[in-house]
């Protein structure tokens, strides 16, 4: 029987060897080559979920002696790049995350590295240096956190210049939310107000997200269990329970006031979003109480990043440059 096809049916590739003629008897038609070339990006998906499982691999900025095994459990729960998909900081995110491991593995064998010489030599630009202790003087307005970022070094004709880019740390983000779920609205009746209110802070305290960050400012984790239980208990009055509230938000203020808690996503993001004005140093963050030093946090933060420290002095400010637990100080007067 002598079978023809037509010849939307066929598509001959080229010979790729000598004598030998191979037939596609797919169809041609449009429809079936979009669908066949899909299908030539199924590894897509796959590298998403490789790259997520490599970022439990890299420290985050902020935790460097975070566990492994509990890095590695949360990645089990839910790909963090795949809900990242969703929102527009993804792109951003995923060229930052590229670019930090650019600047992990630089630090990480000492190459192409900012010398601590020429911050020294920053502190000589008197513009500068007014300007960094305006910023830090500002910074003691801030009653829920410390003011931080990237810090990053540039090159002209009159020296070097320091450059202090600002990003906003998750604690203070968590005590703006925190206000505003004690905050009584103003549209309903008192007691409907303040039982709302209650179970938004229920609520909000009650995420692991919420429970990691105030962790990371230092509360005890079983203060914030019982204030949950007096909270959800029937004995205990709408005041009472209102006065718990107050207290425990004044609390974490306190102990937030003094912390600068970096999200890896949010430093990925703005790694990757951002134009940064010179050579990359590492972390920045202000101390805003007189001449402190760094502390142990920031000694341990520094093996894995370069963490630079400003805190106010007589004259001026203290800058210390920690590179991998060795402090180098200067000072700078205005």
């Amino acid at each position: 029987m002598n079978l023809t096809m037509s010849n939307d049916n066929l598509d001959y590739y080229s010979e790729p060897l000598p004598g030998f003629k191979f037939t596609d008897r797919r169809r041609k038609t449009l429809r079936n080559r979009l669908r066949r070339s899909l299908n030539n990006y199924w590894l897509i998906p796959v590298f998403i979920l490789y790259l997520e499982f490599f970022t439990v691999l890299v420290p985050p900025m902020d935790s460097p002696m975070k566990n492994l095994l509990e890095r590695n459990l949360n990645f089990l729960k839910g790909p963090v790049i795949l809900y990242n998909l969703a929102s527009t900081d993804f792109p951003y995110t995923l060229i930052g995350h590229f670019k930090e491991i650019a600047i992990v593995k630089k630090y990480s064998f000492n190459i192409s590295q900012v010398p601590s010489g020429d911050i020294v030599r920053t502190l000589d630009d008197r513009e500068g240096v007014r300007e960094i202790y305006r910023r830090l003087i500002e910074s003691r307005n801030y009653n829920n956190t410390e003011i931080g970022g990237i810090a990053t070094v540039s090159y002209g004709h009159d020296g070097p210049k320091l450059h202090l880019h600002e990003i906003t740390s998750i604690n203070m983000t968590f005590s703006e939310r925190l206000h505003k779920a004690a905050d009584s609205s103003p549209s309903r009746s008192i007691d409907e107000a303040i039982d709302e209110a209650i179970d938004e802070v229920i609520t909000l305290l009650q995420k692991r997200e919420s429970r990691e960050i105030v962790a990371r400012v230092e509360i005890d984790e079983h203060l914030v269990d019982q204030l949950i239980d007096v909270l959800l208990s029937n004995k205990v009055s709408m005041k009472d329970k209102t006065m718990l509230i107050e207290g425990f938000v004044k609390r974490y203020d306190t102990h937030s006031e003094l912390k600068y808690v970096l999200s890896p996503y949010d430093f990925k993001s703005f790694l990757g979003s951002a134009e940064l004005e010179g050579e990359y140093i590492g972390i920045f963050h202000f101390h805003n109480n007189y001449m402190e030093p760094p502390s142990e946090i920031d000694v341990a933060n520094s093996f894995t990043d370069r963490q630079i420290v400003i805190t106010p002095s007589d004259g001026g400010f203290m800058l210390y440059d920690i590179i991998k637990g060795k402090e180098h100080t200067y000072e700078a007067g205005i």
